[in-house]
């Protein structure tokens, strides 16, 4: 029986599609509530120490990096930078993750951009209580939102006195590679669900490629297409029905266009990008739905170290080289190939 990992935030589904893996009596598997979501940890089989070891270093380490970037722990990195100040120290990865974000947000031009958390406020996606940003209120806090406001040098942060960020973004892809790490020290196979992050670590057999699902945007009980994946990559998509709120009959979602401080009017669905490095497929996979299709498929012919899936208003999935063996799993969906 094939294995279908849907990837999406309702974790209901992911669980459920897992359970099509064959019972394997080695394997183990752990939940946990981190980073405003649940993540679930599977390890298969090791070649090195146990699969509960295993289980147990990742769900440690997710529990560090949580304690780094979590925006609401008061001692966090992350409360800290956005504190009053406009310098200080912080830790390893902290520094490490900015660089990554900084960098990711220059490939973008960008549409990705860390320092969007005052702008998140305002909607209420920081803390889910939502509601309708002021327009003029929105202006205001614009001339806040740039990335180039924040740099690194060393371990010492220097920001201008109102940038504040949002990890929400990156931590997770971030969170998978350091997973990843812990999966190649033990010769671990695992499959990894970070909240609509998939991280696949190792092979699913030794002449197997994983199977990946891609929720269908329009009917979120169905899966939109599937496709083989090698191991060792992650599997990140973005979508406008991930969260969201209604007001006066109108859907607003959590994905900022850091330009104009408003829910990105995109003509994607869905974003998926695949990966070795999960932190940039985090981004990027934010990035692509605030650029919009046009601008999603240039950058997509221009980095070939990653793929990508995209799912436009008009049930077109646009699929990179690297995509291999995809089916669309609903007829109203069609198929077509971004010539790189």
């Amino acid at each position: 029986m094939r294995k279908i990992i849907s990837v999406l935030i309702c974790v209901v589904i992911v669980l459920q599609l897992c359970s099509c893996v064959p019972t394997d009596d080695t394997k183990v598997t752990e939940n946990i509530t981190a980073m405003n979501t649940v993540m679930q940890i599977t390890v298969f089989n090791t070649s090195k120490g146990t699969v509960e070891e295993v289980a147990e270093k990742m769900l440690q380490r997710i529990n560090e990096v949580e304690k780094l970037f979590d925006a609401n722990l008061f001692d966090s990195d992350t409360s800290r930078i956005n504190s009053a100040v406009t310098e200080l120290t912080v830790k390893d990865e902290t520094a490490e993750l900015l660089n990554i974000a900084k960098k990711a947000s220059e490939t973008t031009e960008g549409a990705f951009d860390i320092t969007i958390m005052p702008v998140l406020k305002l909607w209420g996606f920081n803390d889910g209580n939502y509601g309708v940003a002021d327009d003029e209120v929105i202006k205001d806090f614009l001339e806040f939102i740039d990335y180039k406001n924040i740099s690194v040098a060393g371990n010492t942060v220097t920001k201008n006195v109102n940038t504040q960020i949002s990890l929400g973004g990156i931590a997770k892809g971030y969170l998978g590679d350091e997973l990843m790490k812990i999966a190649d020290e033990y010769g671990a196979t695992a499959l990894l669900s970070l909240g609509g992050n998939i991280v696949l670590c190792g092979n699913k057999s030794e002449n197997e490629k994983w199977t990946v699902g891609i929720k269908n945007p329009k009917d979120t009980e169905s899966i939109a297409c599937s496709f083989k994946c090698d191991g060792n990559k992650s599997v990140v998509t973005s979508g406008a029905y991930e969260r969201y709120f209604e007001y006066s009959g109108k859907t607003y979602h959590h994905i900022i266009d850091p330009k104009t401080g408003y829910p990105a009017d995109s003509d994607l669905l869905s974003v998926t990008v695949i990966g070795e490095n999960g932190a940039f497929c985090d981004a990027f996979s934010t990035a692509l739905f605030v650029m919009g299709k046009e601008k999603s498929v240039a950058f997509a012919k221009e980095h070939n170290e990653f793929d990508f899936i995209l799912i436009t208003e008009n049930n077109e999935i646009l699929i990179t080289d690297g995509v291999t063996d995809i089916e669309s799993e609903s007829g109203n969906f069609t198929v077509k190939s971004i010539q790189r």
